[in-house]
């Protein structure tokens, strides 16, 4: 590049000298040493300056591509004849802290234009880093999600882009970014050798706290929701309040509606026992059984709901073909019970292992299901009666004899263990987010993990349920009736208990009378 003609060089070098004056007496307010300011700024700011002075960028349009440009360039500045007794030759790097404070002291005095928002952004970091710890995160985890989140922040603003303007596009550029940018004393910045190489989970949390707060648009793109039929609202409302089913199979019996509904069609009156019988052999092929079964039993509840509304007659229900299932086929898979202890022992003390144990038991002597223990709460607790409170499938809460060694685990957990969060719910994840067990699947993974401990197998995908099977089936071998069984598993019907007097094997030998067809060869 050529030289600047030689009638610039008084001028500028003036300016340029007033300018880094003033910088020097900046830095020396920020505790800066004496001995640092004169061996190691002026230089790289008297450089930086004649760069932009040669390569004709204005100070006020200097940004982050501009300062990358500048750490890499192929230095020849040295040879104008102007500037060769004020700059030493620069050496490519990729981050200099010394230049950085300069281009900070010429933001800071409103020499190069910036959105503004810098302090602000970092304070929302600050407000992100509080919500984490009350949820419960560690001090560890808060530190490096903080460190991605000011990388964004930094990055956002010598790219020049205002946080509330963030969109999916700028994003994406963040993402697949090849520089870090630093600031001195904020975050120190590390070139990125591929693609996304420090993007950090801590980020994405930062920014759905920001859409929460309304502080951002949402940057993925809000699924695409289809308006539901007004009369499956109306069924589903029917469901609930006249048949008082529970919410999971109500929205079992909407969703499975919702399937087949197309085909149906919209207007009831031209339904049919043809079409209605084509229609559900139609959703069945290749389905299993049980899948069949429910959606008949689906069909079946939504007719009489048309019937009651007076769009069909009542002799339609009966159209739906019954499912064949044959009664008490199964048997229910269960442990024994040395695999139960054995299980419930391979819980650790830490206060994962203190939770776990308290649930195992639970499902073990009081032959709870998943959804009991996902659902218990404090109050369900009664310490001076020594019961607990369940409502099970039904919306009739009962009562059951709360054992010692359940009430001391219990006790153990949420004195000891549980996070001290404000919820009800008596079981709370072991990680952050601190937040209840809110489906019963978390539960039947818990089970199923405790029994992969052990060593326990041939139960198959059983996972909470093989111990309520469990302590049924020691129950009738130990000499408890059907009744006692059907009390404590809290079933309304004694017919679906009946399918435990067939697993106590040595009892039905005892009964079991010779094969008719004669001896074997």
């Amino acid at each position: 590049m050529s030289s600047a003609p030689n009638h610039h060089s008084s001028a500028t070098q003036t300016g340029f000298d007033a300018l880094i004056l003033e910088f020097t007496r900046d830095l020396r307010r920020q505790g800066i040493s004496e001995l640092s300011i004169a061996k190691h700024h002026p230089g790289p700011a008297r450089h930086f300056l004649t760069w932009l002075e040669r390569t004709g960028i204005a100070v006020k349009t200097v940004d982050g591509e501009v300062i990358d440009r500048f750490l890499r360039h192929d230095c020849d500045c040295c040879s104008a004849e102007w500037v060769s007794n004020f700059v030493n030759p620069w050496r490519k790097r990729e981050r200099d802290p010394k230049l950085m404070r300069f281009v900070r002291f010429l933001e800071r005095t409103g020499r190069i234009e910036t959105p503004g928002d810098l302090d602000d952004n970092l304070s929302l970091i600050d407000g992100f880093a509080e919500r984490m710890l009350r949820e419960g995160y560690r001090p560890q985890a808060i530190r490096r999600y903080k460190t991605g989140c000011t990388g964004l922040i930094v990055w956002l603003h010598f790219t020049r882009i205002r946080l509330r303007d963030l969109n999916p596009n700028a994003y994406a550029q963040f993402r697949n970014r090849d520089v870090n940018y630093s600031v001195p004393g904020l975050y120190w910045g590390r070139r990125i050798h591929s693609p996304g190489q420090e993007f950090d989970v801590g980020i994405r949390m930062f920014l759905c706290h920001l859409v929460e707060i309304g502080h951002i648009a949402p940057l993925d793109p809000a699924p695409e929701t289809t308006a539901r039929p007004a009369r499956l609202n109306e069924f589903s409302f029917w469901l609930e309040r006249y048949r008082g089913i529970r919410s999971a199979t109500k929205d079992q019996y909407t969703r499975a509606i919702a399937a087949v509904l197309p085909a149906l069609g919209d207007n009831p009156r031209n339904y049919d026992a043809a079409l209605i019988r084509q229609v559900l052999l139609d959703h069945i092929q290749d389905r299993s059984q049980s899948y069949a079964g429910n959606l008949a039993t689906s069909l079946r509840m939504y007719l009489r709901f048309l019937a009651s509304e007076g769009c069909i007659e009542a002799t339609l229900v009966e159209a739906v073909p019954k499912i064949p299932r044959w009664r008490l086929s199964a048997l229910p898979r269960y442990i024994s019970t040395d695999d139960v202890e054995r299980s419930i022992a391979s819980c650790g003390c830490d206060p994962m292992g203190l939770r776990d144990r308290a649930i195992l038991l639970l499902l073990s002597r009081l032959a709870l299901r998943a959804g009991d223990i996902a659902s218990l709460r404090i109050d369900d607790i009664d310490w001076d009666r020594a019961e607990i409170r369940v409502a099970g499938k039904s919306r009739h809460p009962a009562a059951l004899p709360l054992p010692q060694d359940v009430g001391d685990a219990l006790r153990t957990y949420i004195t000891k263990a549980r996070p001290r969060v404000k919820e009800r719910r008596v079981f709370i994840r072991a990680m952050a987010p601190l937040r209840p067990i809110a489906k019963a699947g978390t539960v039947s993974t818990i089970a199923r993990c405790a029994l992969d401990r052990a060593g326990v197998t041939g139960v198959g995908g059983c996972g909470a349920h093989v111990f309520r099977h469990t302590q049924a089936t020691e129950l009738l071998r130990s000499g408890a009736t059907l009744d006692v069984i059907q009390a404590l598993l809290r079933h309304e019907s004694a017919d679906t208990t009946m399918i435990y007097a067939k697993t106590d094997v040595p009892m039905l030998l005892e009964i079991a009378q010779p094969w008719i067809g004669g001896c074997e060869r």
